[in-house]
């Protein structure tokens, strides 16, 4: 009988309370901040929720658990959030805060929100105060204000990440932020001379993001932290507000220009030596031809070149054998192309041609989709191809996600071994899902029996 005692007990040990608290607090943290709030109700846990290192607060969640489902909310329910915020602020025991995240959306008209400022300002000082390593502040609109002079100040000595979505930045915003290291700015309203002046209040700024910067036509800064911009138009400006990018000291530019290239009148981006080009539509126009030639011009002396063309890449491509390029330095490219059908390939000629100094290529495409499906062309096919384009310096190329009908895909591959003179290795990805032993040897058996002109490339088949 005692084994079996023994056993029983062992089965009803309570192995929670026998972990260590750090562990607890680990798993704590991956709770809604709500429900590791209700844990110190259990006592193992106690109250080592005020130690989790996350501060997550949607209000919209927090309004849902504190007001019955059947209820409207009201501007006394969104100002019980935010005492619950705040007195989660308050009782929290860690030295430091990992992040600190307060997403104001809640979808409610009836609600005073200017009456709710305080609140805000409150909850802000209490993340700075608990030395917040990274705060992320959400829809924080003027209609929590009734001035500008009551919008919260930026002042912290350990905050190394900030970001502010739908945010409005007055000239009476104070910012000293002299250890931020990355800042984004998503829809934020702000004048040339606000920008600046939040700018130089982040001596350390390293990484910086800006999505649809509104009022701002004259985007500069020669701050010689910043490395890195991403830089995301979501707007169709009109031709008659042109656009100003100056950026001497910057090293990485991240662009995402959702609908083509804007009007820019200056483009200073010669130290640039990493960039990101992202397009979701381009236009087939003499006013786009224009643009899009004196912008491939301005980024053509990086080292490394990323493309992303979903789903832009025929025209983009298009574009590139319409254009006589200049020569251009890039010796890493990486195209994320959505097919490869006739007109892409000979746009990728194109390209090819005008990069000698080119050393490792990686090409991208979506195998869920069939030249049929996507771009519907006449056979542009050019005698051009036949011959090879000498490309002196191409070493390595990787080819990823090629499934039928691939006949331009081995064009291309073709094209690429008679050119690179000195490749060393061309690796090719297929879809494995889409290619059954039969087709998957047949495309292997063609790609081999290509002519190479580099003695030492090897094809690698993954």
């Amino acid at each position: 009988m005692k084994p079996q005692n023994h056993k029983r007990s062992s089965k009803n040990r309570d192995r929670l309370s026998e972990m260590p608290d750090e562990v607890i607090v680990h798993i704590l943290s991956y709770l809604p901040i709500v429900d590791a709030v209700r844990t110190m109700l259990i006592r193992p846990f106690g109250n080592l929720w005020t130690l989790v290192p996350t501060l997550d607060f949607d209000l919209e969640e927090v309004l849902a658990e504190l007001v019955p489902a059947d209820c409207y909310w009201t501007t006394d329910d969104v100002r019980r959030s935010f005492i619950f915020v705040r007195n989660v602020l308050m009782l929290h025991k860690r030295p430091f805060i990992d992040k600190f995240r307060l997403d104001l959306y809640y979808e409610s008209s009836k609600i005073r929100r200017s009456e709710l400022g305080d609140e805000i300002r409150m909850c802000l000082k209490l993340a700075l105060d608990k030395q917040a390593r990274a705060i992320y502040f959400d829809e924080v609109g003027n209609q929590y204000f009734s001035e500008s002079s009551d919008y919260p100040n930026f002042i912290s000595e350990s905050l190394v990440t900030l970001k502010l979505t739908h945010f409005i930045i007055y000239p009476e915003l104070q910012v000293d932020l002299r250890s931020l290291k990355e800042l984004t700015l998503d829809y934020v309203t702000m004048t040339e001379e606000e920008f600046q002046k939040f700018i130089s209040g982040c001596p350390s700024l390293q990484v910086l993001h800006i999505n649809s910067p509104s009022h701002i036509r004259n985007l500069s800064f020669s701050a010689p932290n910043i490395r890195k911009l991403f830089l995301r138009f979501e707007e169709d400006y009109p031709d008659e507000e042109p656009l100003v990018l100056d950026f001497p000291n910057l090293k990485s530019l991240d662009l995402d220009l959702f609908y083509g290239i804007p009007d820019i009148i200056h483009m200073d981006v010669s130290c640039v030596r990493d960039v990101s080009v992202s397009f979701c539509q381009l236009w087939d126009s003499d006013n786009e031809l224009r643009r899009f030639k004196l912008f491939w011009e301005k980024l053509s002396q990086s080292e490394v070149f990323r493309l992303q063309l979903n789903p832009a890449s025929e025209d983009f491509l298009h574009l590139l054998d319409d254009l006589h390029l200049l020569q251009i330095g890039w010796k890493h490219v990486v195209l994320s192309l959505r097919i490869i059908c006739q007109r892409c390939v000979l746009g990728f000629y194109q390209l090819i041609r005008s990069s000698k100094d080119l050393e490792e290529l990686d090409i991208h495409t979506d195998t869920t989709l069939t030249p049929s499906s996507v771009c519907d062309t006449p056979n542009l096919f050019s005698g051009e191809l036949l011959y090879p384009c000498v490309m002196p310096k191409l070493r390595t190329v990787t080819l990823h996600g090629y499934a039928k009908p691939w006949e331009h895909q081995l064009q291309l591959v073709e094209f690429l071994l008679k050119s690179a003179t000195v490749l060393q290795k061309l690796v090719i990805v297929p879809n494995k899902c889409r290619l059954t032993a039969e087709e998957k040897l047949d495309f292997v058996m063609r790609v081999s029996s290509f002519q190479r002109s580099s003695p030492s490339a090897r094809v690698l088949f993954l």
